[in-house]
């Protein structure tokens, strides 16, 4: 009882400062909810707030667990949202003793799991993951779950090293459990170790957006042909705008430039993005084909991100003051040389002239993208 009294001590004060400083935010209700949730929600939504966390706290069996626990989460979430972190732990940290207390067995642990999930939505990786290993030591979820969920809070924070290795506790407890696979390979690539996150991929089953995981790998390791392979195999499987924009950026490391311009338009075709529209526009600037960037910025505008737009655009701004500046140097250079060939022809008419290369250049081979209806 002290530790409840203590908790609605500290949350009244905490709730007063906090409307204090701004309009205090909550979730829409979502369709279908029982009565006793849509109650606690009218009395967040209104300046009774501590009325529904003394509901909460002082529940009955009456209540159906499932519409408790649903309750709870919002009431949760409420805390989060508007900043509350260590009221929000304290409430659930009570409401969880309430659940054993009151529905008795079989104790449902769920409530435990989705604190913890909510304390990584909420950017609380720390807590997170204290949640996730009390979990653990009672031994009622996962092992390969809870590990999986653990290597995630440590990859939001970057800690790559402890994320790869709760990802191997995870993969260890259950090879199958592909999550795991696919963000410890992620995590060896950010970790500059991308022989390993190949090893990782190689792991998973035969998909499309496999694939593109192999793919990836070989393009950090520097084996271009490769990424190109695997790229074009996961869009023979299914047709992907991110497989393509990397087949984009794999074909121009290659020098196949127009076979990247292709990837990039199809990748926009599939389904317009900021990262395929970017790199279309910065090849066609770096190929001098500045009338069909213009374009693709005036389509595509308004799905690139304003920083890198504003970058673009000036970057396209000095490329045309730049041509016009070679133009206007380019006349007067070509008079020069023509009037001095004039002489040089007229003073020496046997003078040597250029000879043609008799080699062919080499012509780039061509991608056959196949499409839905070929």
């Amino acid at each position: 009882m002290e530790k409840e009294a203590d908790f609605f001590t500290g949350l009244a004060s905490a709730l007063t400062q906090a409307s204090n400083k701004a309009v205090m935010v909550i979730e829409k209700l979502s369709i279908g909810s029982s009565q006793y949730k849509t109650m606690i929600h009218e009395l967040l939504s209104r300046n009774q707030r501590m009325q529904a966390f003394d509901i909460l706290v002082k529940i009955t069996s009456e209540i159906k667990k499932n519409d408790y626990l649903d309750s709870v989460l919002l009431a949760g979430r409420f805390l989060l949202v508007n900043q509350l972190i260590s009221e929000c732990y304290i409430f659930l940290t009570i409401c969880q003793e309430k659940v054993v207390e009151v529905y008795g067995e079989p104790i449902d642990y769920s409530l435990i799991e989705e604190i913890g999930n909510m304390f990584y939505l909420s950017g609380q990786t720390e807590i997170a993951i204290t949640w996730y290993e009390k979990l653990m030591e009672m031994n009622e979820a996962p092992e390969s779950r809870m590990y999986f969920n653990i290597g995630m809070c440590y990859q939001v924070e970057e800690n790559y090293k402890k994320a790869i290795e709760n990802y191997i506790k995870s993969t260890y407890a259950d090879p199958k459990f592909n999550k795991s696979w696919i963000n410890l390979g992620y995590c060896y690539i950010q970790d500059h170790q991308p022989d390993k996150a190949l090893q990782s991929f190689q792991q998973l089953p035969l998909s499309g957006e496999n694939l593109i995981c192999v793919g990836n790998a070989h393009f950090r390791m520097g084996n271009y042909e490769e990424a190109i392979a695997f790229y074009l195999r996961s869009v023979e499987l299914k047709e992907d705008s991110g497989a393509y924009n990397n087949l984009g950026i794999a074909l121009k490391k290659v020098g196949l430039l127009n076979d990247a311009i292709n990837a990039f338009s199809d990748s926009l075709a599939l389904k317009p993005n900021s990262e395929a529209a970017v790199n279309l526009v910065t090849l066609y600037f770096e190929l001098g084909k500045r009338s069909e960037a213009q374009n693709l910025l005036r389509i595509c505008g308004k799905i690139i991100p304003e920083k890198q737009l504003k970058a673009i655009t000036k970057q396209l701004e000095q490329k045309l003051l730049a041509y016009k500046a070679n133009l206007t140097n380019r006349s007067s250079l070509e008079a020069v040389a023509l009037h001095t060939n004039r002489k040089t022809m007229i003073a020496k008419p046997s003078g040597i002239m250029p000879v043609t290369s008799s080699r062919i250049p080499a012509k780039s081979p061509q991608f056959h993208r196949k499409k839905a209806n070929d």
